[in-house]
Parts: C-alpha cells; structure tokens; sequence
C-alpha cells in the first residue's frame, strides 16, 4: 500500500515527540474529512509509586485503505519491565497484513514474549497467521505456551498446526463450509 510522505512524516514526528514528554503529559493531532483520517498521539504518564509508560500511535484511514500503529514501553514501581508494538495496513482489492510484538518481565523474575503476524492476498485468496504465546513463571520455574501457524484459502479452507508446551500438538484442516477435523499428533503431549 502506498502511504503519503506526509502522512509518515506526521508518524514519525509523533515517535520523536514521545520521548521529550514531561510527566503526565500527551500530544497529539487528528483531521477528518469526507475521504479518511489522520491523526496519531503521544503520551507519557509517571504514576505515583514509580512506575512509568510512554507510548505512540497513529493511523491514517480512508476508503480504500489504511496504515495503523502504535508502540508502548513501561516499568513497574518494583522493576518489572514492559514494551510492544502493533502495525496494520490493509487496501480494498489488494489485502491486508498486521503484526504484533510484546515483551514483558516481571520483578520477580518472571516473563512472557509473544507476537502475532497475519497477511491475506486478495487477489488470491490466500492467507495466512501465525502467533506464539511464550510464558515463563519463575516460581517454578516452568515454561507455558504455544506457537501457531494457519494457512487458509478463502472459500476453500485452510489448516492450523498448533503446538504447546504441556498439553501435545494438534493438526486442525478444514474444508469451505465444514467443521474442522483436529488431529493430536500421539508423539508429544500428555
């Protein structure tokens, strides 16, 4: 998707603002008219024990397409540590594609780090997602999760190869218009 140099600029000016932000303090602009949106924001809040979280974002919207993000990063009052970031875009008749990230890190020790990814050819029909959802609890000391991976054709169906951490893999496939036939891969899992 083509997306104007304004409109970037505009993005990248708000991302650069965030960082000079006093306490408690937010900019940001907007404009709206008969064909989309623009706009973005950001802010940075300090709370009253310690902790901080700045962040961003911004989308420009029209009929036909789109571009939308944003980004956040943080501390807990007791060290915990925090930070993600999401994107978007999409234009009618071509597809559409999205990604997210997120780490986080608890003052214990604990953490979690996952990320989604997604995109979908309209022309052809296909798509596709994939996600991993990443825990550890430092208590005791044991991983939780999950990754997956889809892949779909609209109107005709699609598979999803899901694997955990605890609880084994499964293979889910799917015709157009059917339920999904899921499947436990016998070698992993309890």
């Amino acid at each position: 998707m083509k997306v104007s140099r304004p409109i970037i600029f505009s993005l990248l000016a708000i991302i650069a603002a965030s960082s000079s932000l006093a306490p408690a303090e937010s900019r940001g602009f907007r404009a709206v008219g008969p064909r989309g949106y623009v706009g973005g924001n950001a802010h940075n809040f300090v709370g009253p024990y310690g902790g901080l979280h700045q962040g961003v974002g911004g989308a420009a919207i029209g009929p036909n397409g789109g571009l939308a993000g944003g980004a956040f990063r943080g501390t807990g009052p007791n060290g915990g540590t925090g930070s993600g970031a999401g994107l978007a875009g999409w234009k009618r008749g071509v597809g559409g594609f999205e990604g997210t990230q997120m780490n986080l890190k608890g003052a214990g020790g604990s953490t979690y780090n996952g990320y989604t990814r997604g995109k979908y050819n309209a022309q052809t029909g296909q798509g596709s997602y994939n996600a991993s959802h990443q825990a550890y609890d430092a208590q005791n000391g044991k991983n939780y999760g999950d990754t997956n991976s889809t892949s779909f054709t609209k109107g005709q169906g699609g598979s999803t190869q899901l694997d955990t951490d605890n609880h084994g893999d499964y293979t889910a496939t799917w015709g157009a218009g059917q339920k999904p036939v899921i499947t436990k891969d016998p070698t992993t899992g309890q």
